[in-house]
């Protein structure tokens, strides 16, 4: 049942930074309207290979998972927050620029499995902290348990996998769809 409740949040959390992302771009780059620059320019230019993508998104699930853990789930709110306000800012941008189709074929195909990897961390990272709180109350007998630590961990394991596919999926195919754009 928690885990229902969880999900929810993690996803709840992403998205409003995604929208708040998404104001934040329209108020703070208006000018965005004026620049010759586009996503598919700025990704061209400087384009991530699978090592990079899988390092950078392992390490971010890494602090949406312990990190809550540490830090009784401020860590895994913060990063939920900023990743999802890096997705707004670019789709913001992206409309600004008059590439929304851009945006998409190039973050769409690897972040079917890359949203819900981040959002799956965010599970894990919240679930100690919900289990220390339950016992902090009297809802249940022991700190953490078995099947506790358990279920972390196979939380943990399955957003690992999606990042994996998610890297995959972003150097090979993104990077695909990136050259023909240009």
């Amino acid at each position: 049942m928690y885990t229902k409740y969880l999900s929810l949040f993690s996803t709840l959390i992403f998205f409003i930074g995604v929208l708040f992302g998404s104001v934040l771009e329209y108020h703070e780059n208006y000018e965005l309207i004026h620049k010759k620059s586009s996503i598919k320019h700025d990704f061209n230019k400087n384009p991530p290979n699978f090592g990079y993508i899988l390092l950078n998104n392992l390490r971010v699930t890494l602090l949406l998972s312990f990190g809550g853990v540490l830090t009784f789930g401020g860590l895994t709110l913060l990063n939920l927050v900023l990743n999802g306000i890096y997705l707004g800012t670019t789709l913001q941008s992206s409309l600004i620029l008059g590439e929304l189709k851009t945006f998409f074929l190039l973050i769409f195909p690897h972040s079917i499995f890359e949203i819900p990897g981040l959002i799956i961390a965010g599970i894990a990272g919240f679930k100690i902290p919900y289990e220390l709180l339950k016992f902090a109350l009297g809802k249940k007998e022991e700190i953490i348990t078995e099947k506790d630590a358990k279920e972390f961990f196979k939380l943990v394991g399955i957003s690992i996998a999606l990042i994996l596919i998610a890297a995959i999926v972003e150097s090979t195919i993104t990077m695909k769809i990136a050259e023909k754009l240009t």
